[in-house]
Order: structure tokens, then C-alpha cells, then sequence
């Protein structure tokens, strides 16, 4: 997705779960959060993860698709740092309540809400309620969603209230996960996601900036993402980003974090995490995906994984089945 489209203006909707939240101590209690019948799809081999013993997160790269990869959580304690994903995440919330920062805004995401996140997109995402939350996510690879749907799809909402869909996703979601072949994950796939997108979806081409004047700054901040993405595994400063952008540090760091709602800093470091996982999923070691993805050593990605993904760099090739052979964890 083009980097055009972070600063858009969203449509009101009804259904849309989006607005700013006072103050921390008006959470709402949540009785009764187990669920029937529901997805909570746990890894094989419990791992000791996290410190609330009802917590876990499952990756699972699809078999039968490439470009897409099926998670599944439930957290209470656990606190995401701001993170990107270089595909699309749509997922939908099971049961408890999420809170999640996204372009700007807290967003509150109760049961029964989709959650649509737009590419390389800063977020967040924590619990609102004591009970934790628990969620299934699909994230897709912008040129998968592109072959499907022919157009680029933009998702001008983060959070919509939908729990029809939201059911329904949530039953496709399990199939999807014990499909035994392609002929039964795609059919679901392609179902759901056809269903999603022409309901929530808008072609990014027709949500394009019109002002000479935003055209030029995006095209500068354009400019400071491609060089970040070309340096990952340097040492940046701000000057060389700055420069890219045409503006004074102070000004650059100002309308960085205009744009992307987040500081240069936070950007970078969530970019390095975002790239190491792509090794990751692709048989490169720990130890190398951190030297690849700017991170001094093997201990750092440890650290900035877990806060991002909330799995540690073994753990996440184990769920996916891309531990290399014979490597011995350092």
C-alpha cells in the first residue's frame, strides 16, 4: 500500500469503533469469558510465554497459500509496543475487550468487532478490560490480496462492530486452520476475504491526496521510507533522514510524526522487527536475521520480538515450521 494513503480522511460509519478514551479507570468489567465452542486454538506444546497462565499466542503459516499466515491469542497481562506488519491484518475480536492505537487514535474493539489494519501500519494493542482478550488474525500479503481483488484495497476503519461477520469469521477461521488441502482453505479463504473487502474495503486509488502541496510532502516522507528500508541493517541518523525529507531535523521530526503517528525512533525500531520476522518466516537464523535487520545482536531481537509479536524468534519458527536445521539456539 502506497505511503499516500496514512494521512486519509476516514467516512463516518455507524458501526465504527473509533474515539478517543478519558481516562484509564472507566474500564468495564467482563463476566464469564469462556466461550463455547469457540476458536482458542492453543499451540500443541504450551510454552512458558508469558506470566498469566491463560495467555498464548499461536502463529501458523498457511500450507496451501503462500502469502498469509493465521494467528490466534488470548492475553491479559501482555502488552504489544508499537509495531508494523508488512501485509494486510484482519481479524476479529472472540471475546473480551482490546484497546489498540492506530493512526492517531485509541480504538476500543469489544467482542464481535473487526479488526482491518492497512499495511506498514504503527499500532499498538493491550488489554481493556482485567479479563484479557482473545482474537484470530489473518495477515495477508499485500500482492496475495492484490491477485485476489485485482485493486489495491485500502480499509479506511480499523474497528468495526460487525458480529455477524465477526461469527462468521471466526467459524471460517477454524476451518481454515485444520483445512486438510487448498481445496478447502481457499474456498473459505477467498469467501471470507471477497465478503470483507466489499464490505469494508475501498480501492486506495480512489483515496489519493489532491493538494500540490500534500502530494509534495508525502512524496518526501516517501523518500525517508524508502531510505529506511534500504539501510535497515545500518546505522541511520537524523540528518541522513532529514535530508531525504528536505526539511530541519526539528521540522522532519515533527511531520514524521504527524504523518505516521509515530516518532522517527518508534518507526525505525518497528520497521528492524518487521524485517527480521520476514527472515524469520524465511529459514534465516535468530543471529542473522538481527544482524540483517540492524539489531546488535541476538539478545536485542530477542527482546524487541517478544514485545512485538508477543513470541520469542525460536518460538515463532517453531510454530511456523521454519526452524532451520541443526541450529542451536545461542
Amino acid at each position: 500500500m502506497s505511503i499516500e494513503d496514512t494521512k486519509l480522511l476516514r467516512a463516518p460509519r455507524d458501526n465504527v469503533l473509533s474515539w478517543r478514551v478519558s481516562t484509564a479507570h472507566d474500564r468495564p468489567s467482563l463476566v464469564g469469558t469462556a466461550i463455547p465452542g469457540g476458536v482458542l486454538l492453543r499451540p500443541q506444546t504450551p510454552q512458558p510465554m508469558f506470566q498469566h497462565p491463560s495467555e498464548f499466542v499461536t502463529f501458523k503459516a498457511s500450507p496451501h497459500l503462500p502469502g498469509v499466515e493465521l494467528y490466534s491469542a488470548r492475553l491479559v497481562d501482555h502488552a504489544f509496543s508499537p509495531h508494523v506488519h508488512d501485509g494486510y491484518s484482519l481479524g476479529a475480536i472472540e471475546a473480551g475487550v482490546e484497546r489498540f492505537r492506530y493512526q492517531g487514535e485509541e480504538h476500543i474493539a469489544p467482542a464481535g468487532t473487526l479488526v482491518l489494519l492497512n499495511p506498514d501500519e504503527l499500532h499498538t494493542g493491550q488489554a481493556e478490560v482485567d479479563s484479557g482478550w482473545t482474537y484470530q488474525m489473518l495477515y495477508i500479503e499485500p500482492a496475495t490480496l492484490l491477485q485476489m481483488t485485482g485493486s489495491e484495497a485500502f480499509f479506511p476503519d480499523a474497528a468495526v462492530h460487525d458480529p455477524v461477520l465477526a461469527n462468521a469469521y471466526r467459524k471460517t477461521f477454524r476451518q481454515m486452520w485444520n483445512a486438510p488441502d487448498d481445496i478447502a482453505f481457499l474456498s473459505g479463504f477467498t469467501h471470507l476475504v471477497d465478503v470483507v473487502v466489499a464490505r469494508y474495503g475501498r480501492n486506495a486509488r480512489d483515496v489519493q491526496p489532491t493538494s500540490p502541496r500534500e502530494r509534495k510532502r508525502m512524496a518526501g516522507m516517501q523518500r525517508v521510507v524508502d531510505c529506511i528500508e534500504a539501510h535497515l541493517d545500518e546505522t541511520l541518523s537524523i540528518e541522513t533522514l532529514a535530508a531525504e525529507a528536505g526539511l530541519s531535523v526539528f521540522h522532519f521530526v515533527r511531520s514524521f510524526s504527524a504523518t505516521f503517528h509515530a516518532t522517527p525512533h518508534q518507526y525505525l525500531q518497528a520497521r528492524r522487527a518487521a524485517r527480521a520476522k520476514s527472515l524469520l518466516a524465511r529459514r534465516v537464523t535468530p543471529s542473522d536475521a538481527a544482524a540483517a535487520a540492524g539489531l546488535t545482536d541476538q539478545s536485542h531481537l530477542n527482546r524487541w520480538f517478544k514485545r512485538t509479536y508477543g513470541v520469542t524468534p525460536a518460538q515463532y519458527q517453531q510454530q511456523i515450521g521454519t526452524r532451520p536445521q541443526g541450529y542451536v539456539r545461542a
